[in-house]
C-alpha cells in the first residue's frame, strides 16, 4: 500500500471531517486497505455507516477477508468503550486498525473525560496498530476558515497526526495534514487520488 492511505495509517490519526465531506467513507476506505493487507479492523461508532456506501466499499471482498472487520456500538462511557477496544486489540490476532467514527459530539466542547479516554486508547496502542479518530470540527469565528479542531493539542500529545477533510467543490474532497495535501474523488470502492 502506498500513497495517501499509507500516510494516514503510518501512525494514529485524528481525521477532522467537515459535515458531508465523507469522513466515514475515508474510514471505510482505509479499513478496506487494512483488511486487504491481511489485517483486522475494529470499528466503533454510534451507528453503522450508510448501508449503501458500506456495501460499495467493503461489499466486494471475500467472506474470509470481510470476517476480519469487527463493529461495535459506540454508546456509553468513553472510558469503558476505550477499554473494550484496547482489550479486543490485544486479544484478537492481527488487529492493525482501530476506528472510532463520530466519537465526539457534533457541536460544542469535547468533554475532558472523553478526550482523556480516547488519548489513553491511542497511547495504549503500539505498532503495528493504528487508531483512526473521526469527528466533525468545531467553529471558531476568529479563525480564517472558521474551523476549530477540537481536542487537537490533547490528541497530538497522545501521538495522533491531525488530518482535515473538506469539500472544496462538488464531487471531490481534499485531505490535508499540513505537509501532505491530496484531492480525492469518491468512487464505488472508496476514493481515487485526482
Amino acid at each position: 500500500m502506498g500513497g495517501w492511505e499509507a500516510a494516514i495509517l503510518s501512525s494514529s490519526a485524528y481525521l477532522v471531517a467537515e459535515s458531508g465531506s465523507g469522513g466515514t467513507s475515508v474510514g471505510l476506505h482505509l479499513a478496506r486497505h487494512c483488511l486487504e493487507d491481511g489485517g483486522r479492523v475494529l470499528w466503533a461508532a454510534p451507528e453503522m455507516p450508510d448501508p449503501t456506501r458500506f456495501r460499495q466499499i467493503l461489499g466486494s471482498m471475500s467472506l474470509a477477508t470481510s470476517s476480519r472487520f469487527h463493529a461495535m456500538n459506540l454508546i456509553g462511557r468513553m472510558d469503558l468503550i476505550a477499554k473494550a477496544l484496547e482489550d479486543a486489540a490485544r486479544d484478537l490476532p492481527g488487529v492493525r486498525l482501530v476506528v472510532l467514527d463520530d466519537w465526539a459530539p457534533d457541536t460544542g466542547r469535547i468533554s475532558t473525560s472523553d478526550l482523556d479516554a480516547v488519548a489513553g486508547l491511542v497511547k495504549a496502542m503500539s505498532k503495528p496498530v493504528s487508531v483512526l479518530l473521526i469527528a466533525k470540527p468545531g467553529t471558531d469565528m476568529e479563525a480564517e476558515d472558521g474551523i476549530r479542531i477540537r481536542g487537537q493539542s490533547e490528541l497530538e500529545a497522545a501521538g495522533c497526526i491531525v488530518w482535515r477533510l473538506w469539500k472544496p467543490h462538488q464531487g471531490r474532497v481534499r485531505l490535508s495534514n499540513g505537509d501532505i495535501e491530496v484531492e480525492l474523488e469518491p468512487n464505488d470502492h472508496g476514493f481515487t487520488r485526482t
